[in-house]
């Protein structure tokens, strides 16, 4: 696999479970180290940085991420030196704010442990908004978005769009509308790319991402 990305450019990944989309996230981020090939971020190989300094440079939301039994507000700093409005333009961005904020104690409000007092949408949305919260370089979305409705996703892309445009934003997912706007998708089968380009050019070439296109089209255009 090979592409690359300008800061502020935004990446799609789609294919079918078990592709190798979270491994790429894996590799970049340096939980697994490359075998083979390179990874630069900055012009410079991921294994010459020091991970604590490598990690800072991302805000990533993972499938299984974790809300603690903690205050919503602490569940989004996540224990960094970030302001309360930098909290509140974050949940706002992320459309967590709407349902935080109907709370009685709003940013007080308790979570249970593993989020169980939450919707998986209220998770995500939490989730997507500790990511947000410290501006990160480099913005990874890991299928963070499944339990959203589809105004609410699309939404919430705009808001990154408008207010966090100078981050690289990579989106992983298994709904294409997610990601059909994005400066470039790649397409995975198995760990191999078979497609990589534009919404636009993949509806050209690639015949898995048409199958994809035309089978949740009907399930996107009455969504």
């Amino acid at each position: 696999i090979h592409f690359t990305m300008k800061r502020g450019e935004s990446l799609g990944i789609i294919g079918a479970t078990g592709s190798g989309k979270t491994t790429i996230i894996n590799l970049l981020i340096r939980f697994y180290e490359a075998s083979s090939g390179y990874i630069f971020v900055n012009g410079q190989d991921v294994r010459t940085y020091d991970k604590e300094t490598l990690h800072r440079m991302f805000g990533v939301v993972f499938q299984n991420d974790v809300i603690f039994a903690d205050s919503l507000r602490n569940n989004i700093s996540f224990g960094r030196d970030v302001t309360e409005e930098q909290i509140r333009s974050a949940a706002a961005d992320a459309r967590a704010a709407e349902f935080i904020e109907s709370y009685d104690d709003g940013y007080d409000h308790e979570a249970v442990i593993h989020g169980a007092n939450l919707s998986g949408g209220q998770k995500q949305r939490t989730l997507i908004a500790r990511a947000l919260v410290a501006s990160p370089e480099i913005l990874i979305l890991d299928d963070s978005s499944s339990a959203l409705d589809y105004k609410t996703d699309a939404a919430l892309r705009k808001a990154i769009r408008e207010h966090h445009s100078q981050a690289t934003t990579i989106i992983i997912a298994q709904r294409i509308s997610s990601i059909m706007s994005l400066d470039k998708i790649i397409v995975l089968d198995e760990g191999k790319m078979i497609g990589y380009g534009t919404h636009e050019e993949l509806m050209a070439t690639c015949s898995m991402y048409q199958d994809i296109y035309q089978t949740q089209m009907g399930e996107y255009v009455n969504g």
